[in-house]
């Protein structure tokens, strides 16, 4: 199979296969409606809320499968989002929801006898390629805000520490990652004065079934989801979600024990020690308990953050290539650092093919973003331009196409910008056309350099121009660099000093392509902190063609 065709169907399979994960294994609750009032899609989660099974609801219009009452209800909100095309949110106390369908056993799940709580949002679906067209279907979301009412009540009642509370839930409100939520729980226990802080977590990793009332059937499973070496108080604790509080005379007898649970689910606990014999009265427990809410959502969101970083980061790598084509007479290269850990993954990519008429695509862009997003949109992108190459390989058809494909696909606040070049290896006759990128730098074989401005303040993709290309021509020796703007903008830098860097840097004796980017890299970025993907692409001419 020709690998170019598999790079540009492999982003909607990607799709694909993560739409049914989603649907079979994820733990969000939604559903498709069509026009018809049909439901079309519903994950594993919403149907297991409902108590049906999926296949009970798929096909099915409300008043197939509800009650008269309830179903008007659910037509009706369905109904109000097809005429309106705007989103409805409703809030249910008490009850499980599909739209509005209880369930009596999840509404019983609080652990201090509380029914549970549930949003239900009804977003409008339009077509992606007309999306100033009629909705074509409805999407249900359920989101189980328990245990965020639950905090927010306990946050309102707790007058007396309102400041401190406060100043905590400010300070991990901003974290996205676990070991930063742990290093607040122990700031909190030295500010209250507790001689031990604890925080023991569940793997992310093993089976979560909800919390709590499991089924007696899941018991056993679940249990052997939890550590060995956890006492006998915090597996409790884990398991009924109730917080212990014990107190005692002498040292080290009073303890909390608080449960961390998110979207219904347990996390782990949260314990404190204290030497001092204290009694915990009801603002004590307010507080404390309103606090194991607090990271129980920075928690959760850390996860969230780093499951869809590493997905980003799969995502991205699978799109780039690892190896760029052999072709005589011209030789290629190329350098990717993504960015720091702690940063979102951009959307910078690189791309090397060679064409049927046997000269060879080369383009260096930039989507302007972060995280899964920007990858996604890195990838659709990619696999447009080598699609409208194959039909037309000349920089501006290319950049003209990619324009319209943006204004039918992509949002207003959507930026992609590339540079695309054609190169002949037997002429060394180069085409090359800029949609809103960085210029490319020429460095000669006897070694002078110099930046390229390939098109004067040319726009990002979707911002409609006349898009030109220009033609230069690449001697035996010479090289073009194509980069992305964590090359030369850092926190340290501004664009147009990293700019001049780089030409100074690239000047000198020109010692090849390899030597070239390596020589780039340690005199721009060293050992440099960086929060920014960082692309470099070059091309040099042999002369063997």
């Amino acid at each position: 199979m020709n690998d170019d065709k598999v790079g540009c169907e492999r982003p909607a399979g990607i799709d694909a296969a993560l739409l049914a994960t989603l649907t079979s294994q994820g733990s969000t609750a939604f559903a498709f409606y069509d026009r018809q009032l049909h439901c079309r899609r519903v994950s594993g989660a919403l149907a297991r809320l409902t108590g049906r099974a999926a296949e009970d609801l798929l096909g099915r219009r409300p008043d197939e499968v509800h009650p008269p009452a309830r179903a008007r209800r659910i037509e009706a909100a369905l109904s109000r989002v097809l005429t309106r095309g705007e989103p409805h949110v409703e809030t249910h106390a008490g009850h499980a929801h599909d739209g509005g369908d209880p369930v009596d056993r999840v509404g019983a799940a609080c652990p201090d006898g509380r029914e549970r709580a549930y949003e239900s949002q009804w977003l409008p679906v339009r077509d992606p390629v007309d999306e100033a067209g009629p909705v074509i279907g409805v999407l249900l979301v359920v989101r189980d805000i328990t245990e965020q009412r639950r905090c927010e009540d306990l946050l309102r009642s707790s007058q007396w520490r309102t400041a401190r509370l406060q100043a905590m839930t400010a300070r991990i409100a901003g974290t996205l990652s676990v070991p930063e939520v742990e290093e607040a729980v122990g700031d909190l226990g030295a500010g209250i004065a507790a001689v031990c802080s604890e925080a023991y977590l569940l793997d992310e990793t093993a089976p979560v079934y909800p919390w709590p009332n499991v089924p007696a059937q899941r018991t056993v499973a679940r249990r052997r989801g939890l550590p060995a070496h956890w006492s006998a108080e915090l597996v409790a604790a884990v398991t009924d979600g109730i917080a212990r509080y014990t107190s005692n005379d002498g040292p080290g007898a009073s303890r909390v024990i608080l449960p961390l649970v998110g979207s219904g689910a347990p996390l782990g606990v949260l314990r404190y020690t204290f030497d001092d014999g204290r009694v915990f009265d009801p603002d004590d427990r307010i507080f404390l308990e309103a606090f194991a809410g607090q990271c129980a959502l920075a928690i959760e969101r850390s996860r969230l953050y780093e499951r869809e970083h590493r997905t980003a980061v799969a995502l991205q790598r699978s799109l780039l290539p690892e190896r760029l084509p052999a072709v005589r007479g011209v030789e290629f290269g190329f350098r990717y650092l993504p960015g720091a850990p702690d940063f979102e993954v951009g959307g910078d990519w690189y791309d090397v093919f060679q064409l049927p008429d046997g000269r060879v695509a080369i383009v260096v862009g930039d989507v302007i973003g972060k995280g899964l997003t920007a990858a996604a949109g890195m990838g659709r992108v990619r696999s447009a331009l080598r699609a409208l190459a194959f039909t037309d390989p000349e920089p501006a058809a290319v950049l003209t196409g990619l324009d319209r494909l943006f204004t039918a696909t992509e949002d207003d606040e959507s930026l992609t910008t590339l540079v695309y070049a054609v190169v002949d290896p037997a002429t060394g006759l180069l085409d090359l056309a800029d949609a809103g990128h960085l210029p490319v730098v020429l460095v000669s074989a006897d070694g002078t350099a110099k930046l390229v401005e390939i098109g004067e303040e040319s726009t990002p993709l979707g911002v409609a121009e006349q898009r030109t290309q220009h033609t230069i021509r690449l001697d035996p020796g010479d090289i073009l660099i194509g980069f992305s703007d964590g090359l030369v903008e850092t926190r340290g830098r501004g664009l147009d000093e990293g700019l001049a860097d780089l030409v100074e840097i690239a000047r000198g004796t020109n010692e090849g392509l390899e030597a070239l980017l390596t020589d780039i890299l340690e005199g721009l970025l060293g050992d440099r902190d960086r929060d920014d993907d960082v692309t470099i692409l070059g091309v040099r001419i042999t002369g063997d063609a």
